[in-house]
């Protein structure tokens, strides 16, 4: 995917031209099919107390100076243009006078949403927390439909439960949705990390349902997995795998009525929950028979200094009965990709079923929400 920037064309327009009753109703950012790409036209509308814009989420990125936007002579608008090669989705972001420095922190708590972009990602960080304030994310598909939006985010009968760990001697949040009765069929379990993630942001309960009255996959039980330290437990951390393995697995069975095959046991993360999916499965294939990795860090793990973890260890290990869904974005930072790109090929060469996507996107919820559905059903439909 080639991005770059250009100048936009409305740089040269007076105050007048840029008329925001007329913009606002077609809203922005302005997408332009042009003969070798599409150009994206980003505007923001300040005031008198606007001394600097920036644009920045997973397009086009979160370097500032890539971002700044340009002041249009002679008024409070700002503008900013690249253009693409092929067609891509993406969330952002903008930074309105920002003077964080190198605190992220901080910038992240002052981003804003794009006031004159009706797209937008509307979610709780938190489901169960009433007072929290709901996150917002613009997000921009030029000529890139994301077909998942269209699936509501809310379901009711999610259920939200703490669970201590005796092995870790901590708390986490379980999410848990189990919608379908059966009685002699055991259901599949589908077990997903940053659970808080696939509740609304990801509404993974609801694309269940879609799929199961599809008929493209059997009666599943979902049970989302919150972490109280994700940068420790999600990293190749042998003692997080022992929990899931000996007291989440464990109890999930003996509180549902759920399959012990591997084959109908899928563990699903994103970033470095795709990672903790993949060493967990790969270290205990005879629990768990399916990954489903979402932008997996497969370039990091914390108990060795080798990027490639997973290369050397599928090299070096008979070949597992596991099946894999896994992707990364065309935006996505060069070493997660070649990480990702490397496994797939070295699984491939070992005889494993895999099927790897590629994206027109970066590291980013809204695609996340859009191949969550494509994992699932290729995992568990007819396996």
């Amino acid at each position: 995917m080639n991005v770059k920037e250009v100048q936009s064309p409305y740089i040269n327009q007076t105050d007048n031209d840029m008329n925001y009753s007329s913009i606002k109703s077609l809203g922005t950012p302005f997408i332009e099919t042009v003969e070798d790409g599409i150009c994206i036209h980003f505007i923001y509308f300040g005031d008198s107390e606007t001394k600097s814009v920036h644009v920045l989420g997973s397009f086009p990125g979160w370097e500032l100076q890539k971002g700044e936007m340009i002041k249009i002579a002679g008024s409070q608008v700002w503008v900013k243009s690249f253009k693409t090669d092929i067609p891509l989705a993406s969330t952002y972001y903008f930074s309105v006078n920002d003077n964080h420095g190198d605190n992220w922190g901080e910038r992240f708590q002052r981003l804003i949403t794009d006031p004159l972009n009706s797209n937008k990602m509307v979610f709780s960080e938190s489901p169960a927390d009433i007072e929290q304030e709901n996150t917002e994310l613009s997000y921009v598909s030029a000529n890139e439909p994301i077909h998942s939006m269209n699936i509501p985010s809310k379901n009711p009968t999610l259920v939200k439960q703490v669970f201590t760990s005796n092995l870790l001697k901590n708390q986490r949040n379980l999410w848990i949705y189990d919608p379908i009765d059966t009685v002699d069929t055991p259901k599949n379990i589908v077990i997903v990390f940053d659970g808080f993630q696939y509740t609304e942001a990801i509404p993974a309960a609801n694309i269940i349902d879609l799929l199961y009255r599809k008929g493209k996959i059997p009666p599943t039980v979902m049970v989302g997995v919150d972490s109280p330290d994700r940068f420790n437990e999600f990293n190749g951390n042998d003692q997080f795998t022992n929990f899931i393995t000996a007291e989440l697995l464990p109890w999930i069975h003996n509180k549902f009525n759920t399959s012990h095959n591997p084959k109908d046991i899928a563990l699903c993360g994103s970033s470095l929950g795709g990672l903790t999916a993949f060493y967990t499965a790969l270290n205990h294939p005879n629990l768990f028979g399916n990954v489903l990795s979402q932008s997996g860090s497969l370039n990091r793990k914390k108990t060795n200094d080798d990027q490639y973890w997973s290369v050397h260890y599928i090299e070096s290990e008979p070949r597992q009965l596991v099946r894999i869904y896994m992707n990364s974005g065309r935006l996505e930072m060069d070493e997660l990709q070649k990480a990702n790109s490397l496994t797939y090929q070295t699984l491939i060469n070992n005889g494993y079923e895999v099927k790897y996507e590629l994206f027109n996107g970066g590291h980013d919820l809204l695609w996340w929400r859009e191949t969550f559905l494509k994992g699932l059903e290729y995992l568990f439909y007819e396996n």
